[in-house]
């Protein structure tokens, strides 16, 4: 199979090892994007009530930080531009968080806590837990990425 993929001169062209660690970034990337998806399922209802002028500006920074997390999982030949696409999207889901921390306050959820109780609620609940979930999960992809670009350095440097 990698032999078909060998360029002039070379046995195998893709080292074992690069496609081995794309696997672990690539699942963080996705569920990461999975939760945005999410969050824009489930914080409909809490950008709807507060923001009605900006509904389509969040929801595109959300689409946003979604898309370029689907992107950087297929940006795995350039390293670098998937580590800075995941940036990116981290920074767009901080943004979001950001967005509809300022949009539950202003709608009145500073009194939500754990024994409250409502559809409402639950759904606000939801989106933050998601919103810090995808955060985390694009930290924990920048850093396998990181980690793999560091392997692949040093791997050139034996060579």
């Amino acid at each position: 199979m990698l032999k078909s993929l060998a360029g002039p001169g070379e046995a195998f062209p893709v080292n074992e090892v690069e496609v081995m660690i794309q696997r672990k970034q690539s699942v963080y990337l996705l569920l990461s994007s999975l939760a945005l998806g999410a969050v824009l399922f489930f914080g409909a209802d809490v950008v709807f009530g507060v923001f009605p002028g900006y509904v389509h500006g969040v929801f595109g920074v959300g689409a946003l930080a979604g898309l370029l997390g689907v992107v950087s999982i297929f940006m795995y030949g350039n390293r670098r531009r998937q580590h800075t696409l995941a940036f990116l999207a981290q920074i767009f889901t901080l943004i979001l968080m950001a967005l509809f921390a300022v949009a539950m306050y202003i709608g009145g959820a500073p009194d939500v806590s754990v024994s409250s109780s409502g559809a409402d609620t639950t759904h606000r609940m939801i989106t933050m837990v998601l919103l810090v979930c995808a955060y985390a999960f694009f930290w924990l992809a920048r850093r396998a990425i990181r980690s793999d670009i560091e392997l692949l350095r040093s791997a050139n440097r034996i060579r």
